[in-house]
């Protein structure tokens, strides 16, 4: 089988770059390399040194280390760097999953969390978020169904996207209860556990079991996306099966990008800070304004990482606001058809602020 057209790529490979007020993206607004290098206190020199040879295939021990310490009881053997965690989500799909093997996800979904399984043969359970978002938090009894319907493997992602919403100490509890009766394979994906509003870091499931694995990368949090780096952690015989599997694939990432991933990482809480203010800025302006534009029935504040799933009016197709609204108000966001889900519209909150809060006041005069 072939995977289905990525819908949301095509959309944000055809108007990332021209719109004036990007909201599509699921990440921060990109920043430069002199950007990036002067809010490390680096010099380009310090890039002078570095070999252009191939990295180690595991991924730089320094860097994986590194990575290490953001998971508690884990060492550097039991993480493999990947080129995005598109890669890894990729290898792990196909050591985890095969024909008919019965795999959970919350719905609306990344499109690849569910396309790559279903690509293998795999039978789909989706589990909706969508009456989770009245309540502003993924339920336990989201969670329960979640590991009913997943007897193989049960997908985690959490801050989720679309939606925004992440998962309170009630439903941690019940995930580490239910992860122990669990036979099958666990899978979190955590690609926004440093945009947490709450904590230095999200919680995490990696090494929650011996059937656990997770995702993770720093690129949609810092505005990186161009270094590339992602990567997963698991039990040390998985992991080995999986360095294996990346021979075939990207077989090594780039120095440069590691260098740079593992400065990033060394001053992560200098980095975040500020990128977390301006989100929560850009959550707090939209919160104050969105009655005021039209077309939209609802709207609920994220509990982490970058992006929200707003509803809009009964009657009015998504794609079809999402394109009036970046034609007449120069306004980027991704439509709910998008994520299989009619009637919603995604939106992310990683544009500068004076970007953000210009776009939003040209979409008042919106014309449906």
């Amino acid at each position: 089988m072939e995977p289905s057209e990525f819908w949301i790529e095509e959309r944000l490979e055809k108007y990332r770059k021209i719109a004036p007020c990007n909201l599509g993206e699921s990440g921060i607004r990109n920043v430069t390399l002199g950007e990036l290098l002067s809010n490390l206190n680096l010099s380009i020199d310090v890039l002078n040194s570095i070999s252009l040879e191939d990295s180690p295939n595991r991924g730089d021990f320094t860097l994986r280390s590194e990575i290490a310490k953001l998971y508690p009881g884990l060492d550097a053997d039991r993480v493999l760097v990947t080129t995005g965690t598109g890669e890894a989500l990729y290898i792990l799909f196909h050591i985890l999953c095969k024909k008919d093997s019965v795999v959970s996800y919350f719905s609306p979904a990344f499109q690849a969390l569910y396309e790559i399984p279903k690509m293998i043969g795999a039978k789909l359970e989706p589990v909706s978020l969508l009456k989770n978002l009245e309540k502003n938090s993924i339920l336990d009894s989201s969670v329960f169904e979640l590991f009913e319907k997943g007897k193989d493997l049960v997908i985690f992602n959490h801050p989720q996207n679309p939606s925004g919403l992440s998962l309170d100490l009630n439903s941690i509890e019940t995930i580490r209860k239910m992860a122990h009766l669990h036979k099958g394979w666990i899978l979190f994906d955590e690609h926004y556990r440093f945009l947490d509003f709450q904590n230095d870091l999200g919680w995490t499931g990696a090494g929650l079991t011996e059937h656990t694995v997770s995702t993770g990368s720093i690129t949609k949090c810092f505005g990186v996306m161009g270094l590339r780096i992602g990567w997963m952690t698991g039990p040390k015989e998985l992991i080995e099966k999986a360095r294996s599997f990346k021979d075939y694939l990207t077989h090594t990432v780039s120095p440069i990008s590691e260098f740079l991933t593992l400065q990033i990482l060394q001053n992560r809480t200098h980095l975040v800070n500020p990128i977390k203010t301006s989100i929560l800025n850009n959550i707090r302006f939209f919160e104050s304004i969105w009655k005021q534009l039209p077309g939209l029935e609802c709207f609920t504040r994220p509990g982490g990482g970058v992006v929200s799933f707003v509803k809009l009016k009964k009657g009015i197709f998504s794609s079809r606001y999402a394109d009036l609204l970046l034609d007449q108000c120069g306004v980027f966001v991704l439509p709910g058809c998008d994520f299989e889900c009619e009637g919603w519209i995604r939106i992310g909150f990683g544009e500068t602020n004076e970007r953000f809060q210009a776009g939003i006041e040209r979409w008042k005069s919106l014309s449906l």
